[in-house]
């Protein structure tokens, strides 16, 4: 077995990675979340962020890997995978795969046709996809059944008897017969691009509708005299890189063919534009719409995905030798010790005491204040923490009370005021105040992950090489502490924060738009009573402010315009997530922006969603246009700071 450097930097939708070594990395868990419809005729879109795992879903399905599937259905290592895919009626036991996957990439060669709305140059776009559903299909069909050349599918025999006229795609007797016509046709879509006048030919290869679908759902393949690849599965990926209009006329015709195969169609969501801040999923009963961004934010999504990202972590820590542990959690000490902060312990202690001092002739709190006495003889992280809860508690009381009847606080009320929220915000705070290491541990690094697959390698990859540096230190622990993990996942954030102006198109905008959140949400979060515990990881926009934005208002001008594209990239590229916010008694409805779990880990915030704060469309722009800092965030009176 070949081991990697580093088999956390490697992707699994790369054709360079082997089916042998795509199908043992590949995680069954991706199909507990697959809709239970996914494989029903119809046209289903799959929309994501880049790095969601659609090219890795896609992949799963085509011959090669399902055939390496069911070689290997008796190794242990892949049962799991061979058993969802038996439940899914995709495998069987005694039969060789009989789903014939045709996938094709919109990567080269779609948006090199001539644009427009012409019957003749749509009819260019469909004969180009209609003879590469076509060819995909007999090498598909030749992967299924093992053959080791081309030249072998003069063996399969073609059964027209159900389907319609096709004018657009001829009729012979065998594979090898079309397969050679679909590679023609090809070559002569080609040639007419390089034609520099419009052809006389009237045999120009334009077709009216997209023949290849209906040629697919109905084709009958016949080898060695009986039926094979009776199940199919068409999967057109990367859609984003086809101009507009095909990416329409494509969903648009196929919704209305209404397929009885199913066609999976993928594409990232930067495809949509600023569309994305107003769209709404056009479901029915030939169209499903899955956003993979969302697959895992159900209530028991986050769970799953803690459960999803172990699987495929475990795999590639199989995939090397250079680090000697069973599994990737067990190079991670999700605790730590207080004698590893003996003296910031000491420092939180004396700094508790400092700030309280003031309140010590005050009768109110002479319960509260002896209950933490006890807490300052223990010097260790528990006791830390419960003082840091007092002091939040205690600054909320003096801020709030009333000056007449002020009756003393019991420790009951003390403990009936906490609560986890509060105590998340403790924990914060001694990590801000004291460097004490919040953002560390398994379970934190998959929340850090944002839901997103490429996310999650990349953290893993960046504590990978701390392993790797620990096994050179023959004398330390195998295992990176707290501290350790802290320090590398946040060199790989900043980094990740400093490629953004590189990455996208409107980079550096979105760079500064979302420096500005994250010290807005900054200000809001270490307020002395966290007002808002754990935490402000997001800013909204209640509905009449994105009517401005979404209308275009003259009021904006052309900032308007740019903020909407801003947002609507960050959103699609996975800087910003998305979460719509409904209507109560006291506010409207509107859209939650949060920021990336892994942006608030370098914005030094909480990495629970929850906690936001209303602005509006004219704040954003501000902060897009010159990148506020924090303590100076605060609406109605920025503090701005040009860009250097």
């Amino acid at each position: 077995m070949a081991y990697n450097a580093n088999p956390f930097l490697e992707r699994m939708s790369e054709h360079t990675t082997s089916d042998t070594e795509f199908v043992r990395l590949f995680s069954p868990k991706i199909l507990e979340k697959l809709a239970e419809d996914a494989f029903v005729g119809a046209v289903h879109v799959f929309r994501s962020a880049p790095g969601a795992g659609k090219t890795t879903l896609f992949r799963a399905f085509t011959p090669p890997a399902l055939r390496a599937f069911w070689n290997s259905r008796k190794l242990p290592e892949l049962s799991e995978s061979f058993q969802k895919l038996l439940n899914r009626g995709l495998l069987t036991d005694d039969d060789s795969p009989q789903l014939v996957g045709v996938y094709l990439s919109c990567a080269s060669g779609y948006a090199d046709l001539p644009s427009g709305e012409t019957l003749e140059q749509e009819g260019l776009f469909r004969a180009l996809l209609d003879c590469r559903i076509v060819l995909r299909t007999l090498r598909s069909l030749g992967t299924l059944l093992g053959f080791s050349g081309p030249e072998q599918l003069a063996e399969v025999s073609l059964d027209h008897t159900k389907l319609p006229s096709l004018p657009s795609i001829p009729v012979f007797e065998n594979a090898l017969q079309l397969a050679n016509w679909a590679e023609d046709h090809e070559r002569r879509v080609y040639a007419q691009l390089d034609a520099f006048m419009r052809p006389t030919d009237t045999a120009f290869p334009a077709h009216v509708r997209f023949e290849g679908v209906l040629w697919l759902q109905s084709i009958q393949f016949i080898h060695d005299g009986r039926i094979v690849g009776g199940q199919r599965l068409l999967m057109v990926d990367d859609m984003h890189r086809l101009r507009r209009k095909q990416r329409a006329l494509l969903i648009d015709e196929l919704t209305v063919m209404r397929p009885y195969i199913p066609v999976w169609l993928a594409e990232r969501t930067v495809a949509l534009g600023t569309e994305l801040l107003s769209q709404g999923a056009r479901e029915g009963r030939d169209l499903r719409e899955y956003n993979l961004d969302r697959m895992w934010s159900d209530p028991r999504g986050a769970s799953q995905f803690i459960l999803y990202a172990q699987n495929i972590l475990d795999r590639r820590m199989k995939n090397q030798d250079a680090v000697p542990l069973g599994s990737f959690t067990q190079g991670l000490r999700d605790k730590l010790i207080s004698s590893e902060v003996r003296d910031k312990v000491a420092d939180g202690i004396q700094q508790f005491r400092n700030e309280v001092q003031r309140h010590q002739s005050n009768a109110r709190y002479t319960q509260w204040l002896a209950r933490a006495d006890q807490y300052t003889v223990s010097q260790n992280l528990e006791s830390l923490l419960e003082l840091y809860v007092t002091r939040i508690l205690l600054v909320r009381d003096a801020s709030k009370r009333q000056l007449s009847l002020e009756l003393p606080l019991t420790e009951e009320e003390l403990e009936d005021r906490d609560s986890s929220q509060v105590r998340g915000a403790a924990e914060l705070f001694m990590h801000e105040e004291l460097g004490i290491p919040y953002y560390f541990g398994f379970e934190r690094v998959c929340v850090m992950a944002t839901s997103n697959v490429e996310e999650l390698l990349a953290l893993a990859a960046a504590l990978y090489v701390g392993l790797q540096a620990k096994q050179v230190l023959r004398n330390s622990e195998p295992f990176l502490s707290p501290m350790e993990q802290e320090k590398l996942l946040r060199e790989a954030i900043a980094r990740k924060h400093g490629f953004i102006p590189k990455s996208h198109t409107e980079g550096t905008r979105a760079q500064r738009l979302l420096d500005s959140i994250g010290a807005f949400c900054y200000d809001q979060t270490f307020a002395p009573n966290a007002p808002y515990a754990p935490g402000v990881t997001g800013i909204r926009l209640s509905r009449r402010e994105l009517e401005k934005l979404n209308g275009q208002a003259p009021s904006l001008g052309s900032a308007g315009v740019t903020i909407q594209r801003v947002l609507a990239e960050s959103v699609s590229e996975n800087l910003l997530v998305q979460r719509e916010s409904q209507a109560t008694g006291s506010r409207d409805s509107g859209t939650v922006f949060y920021l990336n779990r892994s942006l608030c880990a370098h914005y030094g915030l909480p990495l629970q969603m929850g906690g936001w704060r209303d602005v509006s469309v004219g704040e954003l722009i501000k902060w897009m246009e010159r990148r506020v800092t924090r303590s100076s965030a605060k609406l109605g009176n920025l503090k701005l700071f040009e860009m250097n």
